[in-house]
């Protein structure tokens, strides 16, 4: 229950807690007199409201505007020196402070380069020449960027100057030395890669020199040729640690001489020694003089070097300007950025003073304001505080009714103070008068108190107020629902007693729901029971209310066990008449299969009797063509055959196989056909076939049935390429019920008649298939029942009336599609279908 109950009223009860408990009857809530009807029987003198020249107002105006004049003008000081400070900090923050890292880290970068870059004409490997230029590269791209930085800083710095022109003076010069530096150090690789590359020319060569040497030893004895050769090698040998350009291109020169000599000697040798001779010779000549033999390398060694240290020298004055550009750059800011801090401290300290003389001077007026306010306002106000407070106490006492409950000093008035000339006068008396309405409307509330017990404890609808489960109050109406007194209920140790152990979590969860969102609950229906044991069902509301100085629920208790008597008597009707709708369903669905196999039974039938016939002549023929068989063979044993006999076989023969093949050939079509249709209609098997063929094939598996009527006519009017894709079983069900619908009902045996069958592709991938004969008509009152079950114009004569209703189903369920029929009487019918050429996935038959 949302709220359940309390033995009486208190004398105290809230207005708001009152008209809840009247269930929502606002005729006899409007029908209480309020208040303010009391107040209009009991005129009171209305409390003052006069104006004053310099009254409460004005004097708390005049002393606030001066101390807001002051604070105004604290705050624009403040504000100011605030904004001034900002500035000063924004522009060392965002300029001069990242000037002066800039600098230094241009200086600690040009430090680095200096370092690197001797090390780079001392490199003696490619690896080590490229890992230290690599180095420099770097350190010269670092620099670029800070370079960058900075006149990016000094671009938004914006301020005009000398100092600041020299400084950008100093950046451009570092720039540009710095572009000639990189041209520089750049040249300085390439001359030192030169100089590495020789030298590794000039060593391979002396290797080589070497290796002739070796392998001159095993040479014969060639006299003074071989003493020249030894000479000349070791000449170029102590050649190589030359370090004088011109000195080694002397011996350059001497060492070619020397081959010219040794070349006449070894014209003159004989053969072989002349030839190994050349030979060695050609080989010396290419390893010393020839273009990067041993002396070219070793000049160009030397005249790579030389040029290296030119450019060493050129890079070491470049980077020493550099030094000076920094350091003064450098200098520069970082004298500026201690300029500025100097100028920001001095503005500190000055609006320091004059923001703490202002303060000082506000501090004196808040001091003044304060005796001024307490002589003319605090004073009064705290009289007339206490001559309140004297007031209600008395009116407690009364209430109470004891005297001596709270002791009030004598020196405080029994009335309100009213002394003065200003708006305090004017709340005295305000208060004054609100007290005496406040006792009238008392008065007034106590007569309505009573007036809404008499409405809550009559009501005929219970009424419970309760809190945790425990009953605060409740009304008559709800202890004798329950079969108790008043004072029983209030005796229950929960109200939970008398609720369904199964609503009892319910009932739970609803009181806590209650309790946090405070929102009145829609009427529910739960069983309860009373303490004899017996059962009810009731109908309840509740909402949250405050009880006694703190939240409750209040619930509102209809007994409904009558109406829930007859709704289960109802209910149980209804279950009865659907389990008869469910077997009639059952029913409908058992004669729906026995239809279907009528139907297939039907088609058996008739195409048992097609098939005895070709087969009857196939056994004919196969009996006489054993018995020519049998005559051939005894004349052939009795040396009788002659050729007229044998040629007569032939052709008697002939003639029954070709009945025997003909007849076969036309029963085994006849199976295929009934066999296709067959399994078709007795399966729900899904697969792809070709609309044209299966309706022929259909066709001739119902011929059986309509081939006495040599009149009929059966028209065919489809595509033969279209393809279905889904449950052929279903399509020829459809089209036997539609077929043997028109031979029964539309089409006289004995008159001509036509049957057409049309079909295409309409609307994309739909295909529209139409059954349609020129017989009899539907009757315009017949028309519409056609597909309903069990509905037949031939109950007499062995009709069921569920054959158009299987195909509706088959239609509408199996393929997904729709079905419509035009009939006009003695003008024939037309079924047409709709339907997807590839029926949809994944959805039963209804």
């Amino acid at each position: 229950m949302d709220g359940l109950p309390s033995t009486g009223l208190p004398s105290g009860l809230p207005s708001a807690s009152l008209s809840s408990a009247i269930l929502q009857d606002p005729s006899k809530a409007a029908a209480l007199p309020v208040p303010e009807a009391a107040a209009r029987r009991n005129p009171q003198k209305r409390p003052p409201n006069g104006t004053r020249r310099f009254g409460i107002a004005v004097r708390i105006t005049l002393g606030l505007s001066v101390m807001a004049l002051l604070v105004v003008l604290i705050g624009g000081v403040s504000m100011s020196s605030f904004r001034l400070f900002r500035a000063e900090v924004t522009a060392l923050s965002t300029n001069t402070l990242p000037e002066v890292i800039t600098g230094a880290e241009l200086h600690g970068a040009l430090q680095k380069l200096v370092a690197q870059l001797p090390q780079l004409a001392a490199a003696t490997s490619t690896p080590q020449r490229r890992s230290i230029y690599d180095g420099l590269v770097t350190e010269l791209d670092s620099m670029q960027l800070l370079v960058a930085r900075m006149r990016g800083l000094m671009r938004e710095n914006g301020e005009d100057g000398g100092e600041r022109d020299g400084n950008v003076r100093l950046l451009e010069q570092t720039r540009s030395t710095l572009l000639i530096l990189a041209a520089t150090v750049a040249d300085l690789n390439a001359e030192v890669t030169r100089q590495i590359e020789h030298g590794d020319h000039q060593a391979e060569a002396a290797r080589a020199l070497s290796r002739l040497a070796t392998s001159m030893e095993s040479l014969p004895d060639t006299g003074a040729w071989a003493v020249r050769i030894g000479a000349l090698m070791a000449r170029a040998a102590s050649a190589m640690q030359l370090d004088h350009l011109s000195r080694l291109k002397g011996e350059a020169k001497s060492a070619e001489r020397t081959l010219a000599d040794l070349a006449r000697l070894t014209s003159g040798a004989p053969d072989p020694t002349g030839q190994m001779m050349s030979s060695v010779q050609e080989e010396l000549s290419s390893l010393l003089v020839a273009p990067g033999g041993l002396f070219a390398s070793a000049i160009d060694r030397l005249q790579a070097r030389n040029r290296a240290q030119a450019l060493t020298g050129q890079a070491q004055v470049l980077v020493e300007t550099l030094e000076r550009s920094t350091r003064a750059l450098y200098d520069s800011i970082r004298d500026q950025s201690a300029q500025r801090t100097d100028a920001l401290a001095e503005l500190i300290t000055e609006r320091t003073r004059a923001v703490m003389l202002l303060a000082g001077t506000s501090i004196l007026l808040a001091v003044g304001v304060y005796f001024i306010f307490r002589r003319f306002l605090s004073s009064r106000l705290i009289a007339m505080n206490r001559a309140v407070l004297a007031r209600l106490a008395r009116n407690r006492e009364a209430a109470d009714g004891t005297e001596e409950s709270v002791p009030i000093p004598a020196q405080i008035p029994a009335q309100i103070p009213v002394d003065g000339d200003d708006e305090i006068t004017d709340i005295g008396a305000s208060i004054r008068y609100f007290i005496d309405e406040i006792d009238r409307r008392q008065q007034a509330l106590a007569d309505n108190e009573r007036r809404f017990r008499d409405l809550v404890e009559g009501s005929i609808q219970g009424i419970v107020i309760h809190r945790d489960f425990h009953a605060l109050y409740a009304n008559d109406s709800f202890a004798a629902m329950l079969g108790l007194t008043v004072a029983e209920v209030m005796a229950l140790p929960s109200l939970l007693s008398v609720v369904a152990a199964a609503e009892r979590q319910a009932m739970i969860d609803n009181y806590d729901q209650l309790l946090e969102g405070g929102q009145s609950t829609p009427r529910r229906r739960i069983r309860a029971r009373r303490p004899d044991g017996a059962g009810l069902w009731v109908e309840l509301t509740g909402r949250r209310v405050d009880w006694m100085d703190g939240p409750a629920i209040q619930a509102v208790v209809v007994d409904v066990t009558r109406e829930v008597e007859a709704e289960n008597a109802l209910r149980q009707s209804r279950d009865g008449a659907e389990r008869a709708l469910c077997e009639l369903k059952a029913t409908q669905a058992s004669l729906i299969q026995a239809e279907k196999m009528a139907s297939l039974g039907q088609l058996v039938a008739g195409v048992a009797h097609e098939v005895n016939t070709p087969i009857g002549i196939t056994i004919t023929g196969a009996s006489q063509l054993q018995a020519l068989i049998g005559e051939l063979s005894d004349r052939h044993t009795a040396n009788a055959l002659k050729r007229s006999d044998f040629q007569r076989f032939l052709d008697d023969g002939m003639e029954m196989a070709n009945l025997i093949l003909s007849n076969s050939t036309r029963a085994a079509n006849l199976v295929q056909s009934f066999k296709l249709v067959a399994v078709d209609q007795s399966s729900d098997e899904r697969r792809a076939f070709l609309l044209r063929d299966y309706i022929d094939e259909l066709l001739r598996s119902l011929h059986p049935t309509y081939k006495a009527r040599t009149a009929l006519t059966i028209a065919v009017d489809c595509p033969a390429d279209l393809e279905l894709d889904g449950y052929p079983g279903a399509l020829s069900q459809i089209l036997t019920n539609l077929i043997m619908n028109a031979l029964v009902h539309a089409l006289d045996p004995e008159q001509p008649g036509r049957i057409s069958i049309a079909a295409c592709l309409t609307d994309g991938d739909m295909v529209e298939l139409s059954v349609g004969d020129d017989g009899n008509g539907i009757a315009p009152e017949v028309l519409p029942k056609i597909f309903d079950p069990f509905f037949t114009t031939r109950r007499g004569s062995g009709g069921s009336g569920l054959g158009l209703h299987i195909v509706y189903n088959l239609v509408t369920g199996r393929l997904h599609g729709t079905i419509g029929v035009e009939s006009r009487p003695g003008r024939g019918t037309r079924f047409t279908l709709r339907f997807a050429r590839v029926t949809e996935a994944g959805r039963e038959l209804p």
